[in-house]
C-alpha cells in the first residue's frame, strides 16, 4: 500500500470534473470517466498519453507517493495530516496557465507563491518520519532518469528528487512528448478543455490523502483535511498559531469511505 499527499479541487467543482474527464477517471469515486473527442486527436492515443496521470488522478503533488515505515499506522498517518493541516492557512492562485514542463503538459500558476513553495517544504520535512525509504531497486530505476546533482541528493535524502528549491506545483496533465504536431494538437485540445478555468481562483484551502491499495491499482482521494479558514497574517505565513492545533478537522470532509 502506497500513501501519497496532495492538493485537488473539490470533486464539485469545475475544475475537479474537467480534470477528471482529461484523465478518463475520478479518482475520488474510482469511476471511469468519458473522454471528450477532439479533432486531429486519436481517441487511443489520448488515452495512452493519459494513462499515467490518470492512474495517480487528478492532483498537485505536495508529498510523492510512498510506502509508511515500520511500526507507523495508517491511523498515526490520518492523525499527522490532521496536525499538519490545522497549522497551515487557505491560499488562493490565480491565474493559471497550460505550460509544457519538462516534455510534459500540465496545470500550473503564471505567478510564483512563495507560501506555497513554504508548504511543500513543510510538508516534505512533515511526513519524512512516515515513509519506508526507498528500496535498492527503485532508487536505482529512479536514478536512471536524467536528474541533477542536487536532484539526486534529494532523492537519495527525502526519496523524491523535486523539493524545496526544485518543487514546482503543477497538475500533470499528460505523459511525455516529443513530437512537435502532436504537441501543438494536444496543446490545443487541452486549451478547449481548461481555457473558461484558467482565470481561476484556484483556493487551496485543504491536504488530500491519496491511498494505492495495492500494486498497479489506481490511488484513489480517500481523505480531504481542511485549513482553518483565513486570518489576517500575512500570505506567507502560512503557519497559524498553536490553540488551532486543537481543531478536529480531520472529519470534514471524505470524497467517499476509507
Amino acid at each position: 500500500m502506497r500513501y501519497a499527499i496532495s492538493i485537488a479541487p473539490l470533486p464539485a467543482s469545475a475544475l475537479w470534473q474537467q480534470g477528471s474527464r482529461w484523465l478518463g477517471r475520478d479518482a475520488c469515486s474510482g469511476h471511469p470517466l468519458l473522454r471528450p473527442c477532439f479533432r486531429g486527436v486519436d481517441p487511443e492515443r489520448l488515452e495512452e498519453l493519459t494513462r499515467t496521470p490518470a492512474h495517480y488522478g487528478f492532483h498537485a503533488t505536495i508529498v510523492p507517493p510512498f510506502r509508511l515505515a515500520e511500526q507507523v499506522s495508517e491511523v498515526d498517518l490520518l492523525q499527522g495530516l490532521e496536525d499538519f493541516a490545522g497549522r497551515q492557512r487557505p491560499l488562493s492562485l490565480a491565474p493559471l496557465e497550460i505550460a509544457l514542463h519538462s516534455s510534459f503538459f500540465c496545470l500550473r500558476p503564471i505567478d510564483h507563491y512563495p507560501a506555497l513553495q513554504t508548504l511543500a517544504a513543510l510538508g516534505i520535512r512533515a511526513f519524512d518520519r512516515f515513509r519506508a525509504p526507498l528500496n535498492p531497486g527503485e532508487l536505482a530505476r529512479r536514478k536512471a532518469i536524467m536528474l541533477s546533482g542536487q536532484e539526486k541528493r534529494n532523492l537519495e535524502i527525502w526519496g523524491y528528487p523535486y523539493v524545496f528549491e526544485q518543487f514546482r506545483f503543477h497538475f500533470t496533465l499528460t505523459a511525455r512528448m516529443s513530437e512537435e504536431r502532436e504537441m501543438n494538437l494536444i496543446h490545443t485540445a487541452l486549451l478547449e478543455t481548461f481555457s473558461p478555468l484558467l482565470p481561476g481562483p484556484l483556493l487551496i484551502d485543504a491536504l488530500c490523502l491519496f491511498v494505492e491499495a495495492d500494486v498497479g491499482e489506481p490511488m484513489r482521494c480517500r481523505y480531504r483535511f481542511p485549513f482553518p479558514s483565513t486570518s489576517s497574517e500575512p500570505e506567507e505565513r502560512i503557519q497559524h498559531d498553536s490553540q488551532l492545533l486543537q481543531k478536529n478537522l480531520h472529519s470534514g470532509y471524505q470524497c467517499h469511505p476509507a
